[in-house]
C-alpha cells in the first residue's frame, strides 16, 4: 500500500485520524473489493504513521474481554480482597462504557452524539 509522503493535514490527533479512517472504511464496505478499496482510501488521506496512529488508537478501545476473565477467574469471586474489588469495578465501567456506546452509535439525530462521542473519545460505528 502506498501513502502519502507528507499530511495533508498536520497536526491531527489520533481521534481525529481514528475518525476520519473509521469514515473511509465505511465508504469502502460498498465496493467490489473492500479491503483493496479501504487501502487505497486510506493510502490516499494519511501518511504510513498517520494509518498506524489511528489503528493503535482504534485497538486500544476494545477491551480485553478474555483477560479479565482470566483474572477474575484466578482471584475468584472474593470482593473483600483488592484484586477482587478492582475486577469487579473493571466489570462494571466496561459493561457501562458499551452501553454508552451503544446508545452513541444508537442515537441517530436525536442528541449530537458526535460532542457526546468526542467527550470520551470514543468514534461512533468503531464497534465491530
Amino acid at each position: 500500500m502506498t501513502f502519502l509522503k507528507e499530511s495533508s493535514s498536520p497536526g491531527r490527533t489520533d481521534w481525529e485520524l481514528a475518525r476520519v479512517a473509521v469514515h473511509l472504511r465505511g465508504y469502502a464496505k460498498y465496493a467490489d473489493d473492500p479491503e483493496a478499496d479501504a487501502a487505497q482510501r486510506l493510502g490516499e488521506a494519511f501518511t504510513e504513521d498517520e494509518a498506524r496512529r489511528a489503528d493503535a488508537f482504534l485497538e486500544a478501545g476494545h477491551q480485553d474481554a478474555n483477560r479479565l476473565a482470566a483474572i477474575a477467574a484466578r482471584v475468584g469471586n472474593d470482593t473483600a480482597t483488592d484484586e477482587g474489588w478492582l475486577v469487579q469495578q473493571l466489570a462494571t465501567a466496561w459493561m457501562r462504557l458499551d452501553e454508552l456506546r451503544d446508545r452513541i452509535d444508537g442515537g441517530g439525530s436525536l442528541m449530537a452524539n458526535t460532542h457526546v462521542a468526542s467527550a470520551i473519545d470514543y468514534i461512533r460505528g468503531s464497534r465491530p
